[in-house]
């Protein structure tokens, strides 16, 4: 009997859950369409199946950003569906508590968050990766200049052959910390391998300035780093030094192609592998540790998010089932879901500066509101 509703609950929790994830996603992809369906058949064609190849690889992301507001409103309407028919009065009688019943649906709670995860983890971002290098493909091949047509001779440089950019795989003027060492790259190509407009400063110890070098390029060939066209200038001694032009040389760096490429990439795409990459390495990143380090227990904790949906949707669906009805009930919901992106996003804000501890940014919103729900249903239900 009471493994009958318990695989009875779930089923229903994922039947609502999979109508209101659709609806969700639909409306979100409808949205980036009329946001960004310009700029794809700019790119890609006005052919149908540019805009379809383009919402397919959307739609993980958008799924992975609206599931667990779609958990929260999956479980009040099946909540509040038992409520409605009398199903829960009726477990009740036959001995099985409420508590029993929710703690019956955490397997299939637990099971969304775990998709949840690795959908964010894993098909995320390999799917935004994709994008940026269809978009590249579509690029028309960058302009070497008017040089080669008459005659003029070329660096070895030139013999490299360029990567058109990627729309959306950079940002102008990334800072990196490289060592006691600072570099400034203007776009990262080629998932990392090719960078232009590198600008690294050099320091001896800490508080002292050493040498700046400007390279147009910097090539990753497999075995290490060159750098192009280079200007080289000494800053020792305080002296005015003229650049010296170097046409190729060496990069010795402890950065990788891996990592430049994930430094341009929103965090909230980034894998838990690739994330710790940058905590693990605290001398290696465009931003503090403590931003990384806010990201990574942020991904760690995902898949308790839908566990904390569900006991935030039942004192909800309980409470105002008794006084207010089923409208009533989703306006709170609803309410309380907002109320919690909303310090989510304050609080993962104030640890990636480090203002507060990664620990308490990444965690502090599941375990704030899961106990709201706790301390409700408790108060609800007499204990």
């Amino acid at each position: 009997m009471m493994s009958t509703a318990a695989s009875y609950a779930s089923r229903s929790l994922l039947n609502h859950l999979a109508m209101v994830l659709s609806g969700f996603v639909a409306f979100l992809l409808l949205l980036d369409l009329m946001n960004h369906g310009d700029d794809v058949v700019q790119r890609h064609g006005s052919s149908a199946l540019a805009l379809a190849k383009y919402a397919a690889l959307r739609v993980p992301d958008l799924a992975a950003f609206i599931l667990p507001f779609a958990v929260l409103i999956a479980s009040l309407l099946m909540l509040a569906k038992f409520a409605r028919s009398n199903e829960i009065m009726a477990l009740k009688a036959s001995g099985m508590s409420f508590y029993r019943f929710l703690i019956s649906l955490l397997p299939a709670a637990l099971l969304i968050g775990m998709l949840h995860f690795v959908v964010s983890d894993q098909v995320v971002p390999r799917t935004t990766r994709i994008i940026q290098q269809w978009d590249a493909a579509a690029q028309p091949p960058a302009q070497t200049g008017k040089a080669e047509d008459k005659g003029a001779s070329t660096s070895p440089s030139d013999n490299v052959p360029l990567t058109p950019p990627s729309p959306g795989g950079s940002r102008a003027g990334d800072w990196i910390r490289d060592g006691d060492s600072y570099v400034r790259i203007e776009t990262v190509l080629a998932d990392g391998k090719e960078l232009r407009g590198v600008t690294i400063f050099e320091r001896q110890g800490h508080p002292v300035l050493n040498e700046r070098l400007m390279a147009q390029r910097a090539v990753y060939d497999g075995a290490g780093w060159r750098l192009f066209n280079v200007q080289k200038l000494s800053l020792a001694g305080g002296q005015d030094r003229k650049p010296e032009r170097i046409a190729e040389m060496p990069w010795q760096t402890s950065l990788t192609p891996d990592h430049l490429a994930d430094l341009t990439t929103d965090p909230a795409t980034l894998s838990l592998a690739e994330v710790w990459r940058f905590v693990s390495h605290p001398d290696v990143g465009s931003r503090p540790v403590d931003f990384y380090g806010t990201w990574l227990l942020r991904k760690i904790a995902l898949p308790l998010v839908t566990i904390m949906m569900v006991l935030l949707a039942a004192p909800v669906a309980q409470g105002l089932q008794r006084h207010g009805g089923l409208g009533a009930g989703l306006a709170v919901g609803i309410g309380l879901g907002f109320l919690y992106f909303v310090t989510d996003g304050l609080l993962m804000t104030l640890g990636e500066m480090g203002t507060v501890a990664p620990v308490v940014a990444a965690w502090t919103p599941t375990a704030l509101f899961a106990a709201i729900g706790i301390s409700a249903l408790l108060k609800i239900e007499g204990y």
